[in-house]
This record gives C-alpha cells, structure tokens and sequence, in this order.
C-alpha cells in the first residue's frame, strides 16, 4: 500500500465549500455530478421501524471495505488521476495522530488525511484500532484528485453514496458483485432507526 499522509488539506477545500448541509455531505456527498448512486452494505429495511440487526444480512457476503474497494476499481476508469486519489478518514477512529497526517476540519467531525492511487484500497485493511499507515479505517470521504467521483461514506450509514458521470455510474449499475442502487440526492433515503 502507497497511502502517505497529506500534508496539505488544501485537496479537500472542495467538500468544505459545498454548497450542502453538513449531515446531507456526509452521507450524500456533494452535489453536482451528473449521478449518483448507493452502494449497499446491507439492504435497505423493508418496513420503517426496522433495526439494522434485523435486515436479511445472507446477501451480506463481502466486507464493507471489500466493496468500497471494487466499486473503486471501477471508478478508476472514469479519472484522468487514478494515481492521486484521496482519503479522508474521521478522527474519531482514534490513533490517526500517530501518522501524522494533517486535520481537516469538516464541521461536525474533524478527518485527517491521505492520499494514494485508487487501486491502493485494494489492499485497505479496516482496522479501527490498530491503525497504522498500512491499517487505516474505512475513509468517509474517497474522491481522486480530478474530482471526476466521490463516495461519502458516513459511519452511521448502512451505504455509501457515489457521486460521478452517467457513465460511471451505469458502470456500477451493472456490477452483480456489489450491490448497486440508483440514487437522487433531493430524495430521502430509507433509513433504520437506532
């Protein structure tokens, strides 16, 4: 793995500017892609007092960061910057400040930051309390340098939303591996309560 801590937060100075409610960006994403769509830990209730322990978790086979990394691997095709993709990671994991990187400071949570290829998610290994440069937590926020894609990635969401181009998207639609859905960010999704 090829993530090195950033240094400079200036690569994220486009989520702290979007033009979107706090909790909106950090489940949604910012707006402005062409489409958007939610990749699917686990699927989404059926009924609207439903808890997320009682979802049919027998179609939950792969690993959130498993996932996340595929549905990278297809949007790595749709930058012109797959080399210089970046990873914002809330702070809230703890053990980040042993690494070094440097804080963003988004409103309600503060990340830190990273930056490599997109193909270095790949072999991510989602530890939230042994971290070190090789063993990171999920990213809450992933987007390359070209700003072509985001996935936001809340960790009290049971998906992440994807922002890209039509083509992208569609890409991700078509993925039988991960579970895919279309998304409108003006509509609310489902949600299980707590």
């Amino acid at each position: 793995m090829t993530v090195r801590p950033c240094t400079d937060a200036s690569p994220a100075q486009w989520l702290l500017t979007a033009d979107r409610d706090w909790s909106d960006l950090a489940v949604r994403g910012p707006l402005g892609f062409e489409a958007y769509a939610r990749l699917r830990f686990i699927p989404d209730p059926t009924h609207s007092s439903q808890r997320a322990q009682e979802s049919d978790t027998s179609r939950r086979c792969l690993a959130e960061i498993t996932q996340l990394s595929i549905a990278v691997s297809h949007l790595a095709n749709h930058t012109t910057t797959p080399d210089n993709c970046y990873f914002a990671i809330w702070e809230g994991w703890g053990g980040l400040e042993l690494v070094g990187p440097v804080q963003v400071p988004f409103i309600n949570r503060e990340a830190v930051l990273f930056n490599g290829a997109a193909d270095d998610l790949s072999t991510w290994v989602d530890s939230r309390d042994h971290t070190s440069p090789d063993n990171l937590p999920i990213p809450a926020f992933l987007w390359p340098a070209d700003q072509a894609w985001c996935i936001a990635n809340d960790v009290d969401s049971h998906f992440a939303t994807i922002g890209a181009s039509s083509n992208a998207i569609g890409e991700l639609l078509d993925n039988t591996i991960i579970d895919v859905t279309e998304d409108d960010p003006s509509r609310p999704q489902p949600w299980y309560i707590d």
